[in-house]
């Protein structure tokens, strides 16, 4: 395949917004199409998201369209990119990959494990490939991590602690735990995601959380327990003033921080090295970047499988038992 994939993207909110910018330097992906019920988003070139600006995105040559249906009626595109509310992810990835196309969908991969197995089947079933954007694992930075967690450059990893914290989206939706799963599934997610990336799926979580504002698990701190591996715990919250993110990771011979782009390793005394990475640093970006390619090379999605993100669905749910329960171990079978 030598032309470009043509994708068209559903669900233009923040998060769509944020994708739609990220297709303007592509090398091996174009925005076709764009798709939502509400046709004033499409006035709106850009978008505010907790991090900030989605960037500008070029739609003077996209094709708009205001339902599913119309969509591919009307379009000719060869990936559809899933920026709806999550707890529509399972039905529209699982309608387009019956029609035919590839599917990049944003995280979380859906509400329910379930439904995550239902969109691997689908996607089996109709020789698709299926991707979910758990962006983390397309960021320099985390990779550098992972890197050092694989080759032992620092010696065994003793400890691992991730946070990610923030205060209540605006949107109604995000308020209603059945739709958005609340800031474990939503926000705490990218964390869990990770430490399965990197370490796999534990054998058993201890979670401490809160309900307060939706319903839903909005504040929590997990212990992930591994049978003689590091210590790993991870804190979320949509109940905070602002936002806030750190990874920290004590290796047996040095401590390493991720601090945006930018990696310090602190050694006993010395120094502390700081590594600014000169890779591409947009981790949107590079997620789609590659999605395209695999779907250029008809190559399965390694380095985010659909099998991997969903374990990390089975973890949350986890997570959400424990909880719920005050705290107690829940077991996961590998």
């Amino acid at each position: 395949m030598t032309e470009k994939i043509k994708v068209a993207l559903i669900g233009f909110g923040g998060m769509g917004h944020f994708h739609a910018s990220c297709y303007k330097n592509q090398k091996n992906a174009e925005l076709v199409a764009l798709c939502d019920i509400d046709k004033s988003q499409f006035e709106k070139l850009e978008a505010e998201i907790n991090v900030g600006s989605s960037g500008k995105a070029d739609l003077s040559k996209v094709g708009k369209y205001l339902s599913y249906e119309e969509l591919i009626q009307k379009a000719d595109f060869d990936m559809l990119d899933i920026c709806l509310p999550c707890h529509l992810h399972a039905e529209y990835a699982i309608r387009a990959l019956k029609d035919g196309y590839h599917v990049l969908c944003e995280k979380p991969m859906a509400r329910t494990p379930a439904l995550a197995d239902r969109m691997i089947r689908a996607a089996r079933e109709n020789n698709r490939l299926l991707m979910i954007a758990q962006c983390l694992r397309f960021g320099p930075a985390f990779n550098f991590l992972k890197d050092a967690y694989n080759t032992k450059k620092y010696g065994s990893l003793l400890r691992l602690d991730m946070r990610r914290n923030g205060s209540l989206p605006t949107q109604k939706w995000y308020r209603d735990p059945a739709r958005s799963g609340g800031a474990l599934l939503d926000l705490h997610l990218h964390d869990t995601d990770f430490i399965n990336y990197m370490l796999g799926v534990p054998d058993a979580v201890i979670t401490f959380g809160v309900v307060r504002d939706t319903g839903g698990i909005d504040d929590l701190i997990t212990n992930y327990i591994y049978k003689n591996g590091p210590r790993v715990s991870s804190e979320g919250s949509w109940c905070r003033t602002s936002w806030y993110c750190s990874i920290v990771a004590v290796f047996r011979k040095a401590t390493v921080e991720l601090l945006g782009n930018t990696v310090k390793v602190a050694r006993p005394d010395q120094p502390v090295e700081e590594i600014k990475l000169e890779k591409d640093t947009d981790y949107y970006y590079n997620e789609i970047a590659y999605f395209a390619d695999c779907i250029r090379k008809n190559k399965l999605p390694e380095q985010c499988l659909p099998e991997s993100t969903r374990d990390s669905i089975r973890i949350a749910a986890a997570e959400e038992r424990s909880a719920r329960a005050g705290g107690r171990k829940v077991f996961l079978k590998k």
